[in-house]
C-alpha cells in the first residue's frame, strides 16, 4: 500500500496542555484500562478490579468502586451514573449520587464474558457482546433496564468470534453496530427481537476489529480500528470510503505510531479524529480525512507507557488519559488555574506552550475552514 499521505494542520484544535498527573495507586504496579470523565469526577479502571475516582484539576483520589471478580472491560458516564462491564459476565450500574460502598443500583448478568456494550441514547436498551462460549458461539444481548432479570434478546449467529465492541447509534434509539474478532462490522434494527430481521447490513474488514463506532453529521459512516493497527471508514450500508491499511506506517511521515489509542468524531466541527499513541507514553492527534491524515498535535510527558484510554471534550477544552504506567493525566486548553494537591506532579507550562495556547484560542474562534470530505 502506498504511504498515507500526512500535513500539518495544529491549528485545527487548541493545544492541550498537561495540567496535572498522578499515579492511579502509588508504589504499586496497577496499571489502568480506561479513564473518562463523570459527574463526580474522573473514573478510571485498573488491572486491579477496581473503579477509582479521582478530582479532575488536582487528580486527588476521592474513593473507589469495587464489584467485580475479573478484568474490567469497559466503562461508560451517564447523568449521576457510572456503567461497568466485565469478564465476570456482568454489567453494573452506579448511582454516583450514592456512598462509594454502596452496591450498583442494577446489575446485568451473563454466564460470558463481556467484552463491550453500549446504552441507546434513550436509556431504554442496553446491548452487550460476549466472547465465545464453549459452545462456539458468540452473542449479543438485548436487555431493556426495566426488566435486568434477562435479556429481551439474544443474537447468536451474526458473529462467529468474539463480539469485541458494541456501539448504539447516536441518535436512533433502535440501531446499534457490532464488531468482532472475525472481521464482521454488522449494523442491527433492535425494533426487531428475530435476528435475521433485525441484521441490516455487514461489512467484512478482513481485520480483527478493536474499536468502531459511528460519524458525521447524520451517523452515515463508521469508522473500523483493528487490533493490526489498521484503520478503515465506511457507510453505514456496508459501502467502503476508505481502507488507511496500518497506520504504523506513519512513521516514514514523521509521525511515529506504535498503536491505536481509539476515535472521536466532534460533532460541532464535524470532523474524525484519531487518537494514536508510542510505547513510550506520547499520543497523537490527526484528523482524518477521505485519503489522507493531518498531523495536529503531539500530547507528551503525561505518560512513559502504553496508553489504554483517552477521553477527551473539545467544546469544555479538557481530555484525561491512562496508561499502562498506571498514571492518570488531565490535560486542558487553558494554563492551570489553581496549584495541585501536593499528592500529585504538577507540570509548570513552558513559554512554548503560552505561544501555542494563543496561536490555538485564534484558529478556535477564527477558523472556519472544513475539512470533511466524507
Amino acid at each position: 500500500m502506498a504511504r498515507i499521505p500526512v500535513s500539518q494542520a495544529p491549528a485545527l484544535l487548541p493545544k492541550f496542555n498537561l495540567h496535572v498527573r498522578a499515579n492511579s495507586q502509588p508504589g504499586s504496579d496497577t496499571y489502568i484500562y480506561d479513564a473518562i470523565h463523570t459527574d463526580i469526577g474522573i473514573a478510571a479502571s485498573t488491572s486491579d478490579v477496581c473503579v477509582k475516582f479521582f478530582e479532575p484539576s488536582t487528580l486527588q483520589a476521592k474513593g473507589q468502586l469495587k464489584y467485580h471478580s475479573d478484568q474490567i472491560t469497559e466503562i461508560k458516564a451517564r447523568s449521576n451514573s457510572l456503567l461497568s462491564a466485565s469478564k465476570d459476565g456482568q454489567i453494573a450500574i452506579w448511582d454516583l449520587r450514592q456512598a462509594m460502598s454502596a452496591a450498583p443500583a442494577l446489575t446485568f448478568k451473563t454466564k460470558d464474558p463481556v467484552l463491550s456494550f453500549d446504552m441507546s441514547i434513550d436509556n431504554a436498551m442496553l446491548v452487550s457482546g460476549s466472547a465465545l462460549d464453549k459452545d462456539c458461539c458468540a452473542k449479543i444481548n438485548l436487555w431493556d433496564p426495566r426488566a435486568a432479570a434477562q435479556p429481551i434478546a439474544v443474537f447468536e449467529n451474526s458473529h462467529s468470534e468474539d463480539v469485541t465492541q458494541i456501539r448504539c447509534h447516536p441518535s436512533t434509539s433502535h440501531q446499534f453496530l457490532s464488531g468482532s474478532s472475525d472481521g464482521l462490522l454488522c449494523t442491527f434494527d433492535a425494533s426487531q427481537t428475530d435476528e435475521d430481521e433485525a441484521l441490516l447490513y455487514v461489512a467484512n474488514t478482513g481485520a480483527s476489529i478493536s474499536g468502531c463506532g459511528y460519524f458525521g453529521p447524520n451517523a452515515q459512516y463508521i469508522y473500523a480500528q483493528s487490533d493490526m493497527e489498521t484503520l478503515q471508514l465506511w457507510t453505514n450500508e456496508a459501502t467502503q470510503l476508505a481502507d488507511f491499511g496500518d497506520v504504523r506506517d506513519l512513521a516514514e511521515s514523521g509521525v511515529p505510531i506504535d498503536y491505536i489509542i481509539g476515535c472521536k468524531y466532534d460533532s460541532q466541527t464535524e470532523r474524525l479524529y484519531l487518537a494514536a499513541g508510542t510505547n513510550e507514553g506520547d499520543i497523537h492527534l490527526l484528523h482524518v480525512g477521505a485519503g489522507s491524515f493531518e498531523h495536529i498535535q503531539a500530547l507528551q510527558s503525561g505518560h512513559s507507557g502504553v496508553v489504554r484510554g483517552l477521553n477527551w471534550d473539545l467544546g469544555q477544552g479538557w481530555a484525561v488519559s491512562g496508561a499502562e504506567d498506571g498514571r492518570v493525566s488531565w490535560w486542558a486548553t487553558t494554563e492551570p488555574a489553581q496549584p495541585p494537591s501536593p499528592l500529585v506532579q504538577a507540570v509548570s507550562p513552558t513559554a512554548s506552550s503560552q505561544k501555542d495556547k494563543s496561536a490555538s484560542s485564534r484558529a478556535s474562534n477564527g477558523n472556519t475552514r472544513r475539512f470533511a470530505p466524507y
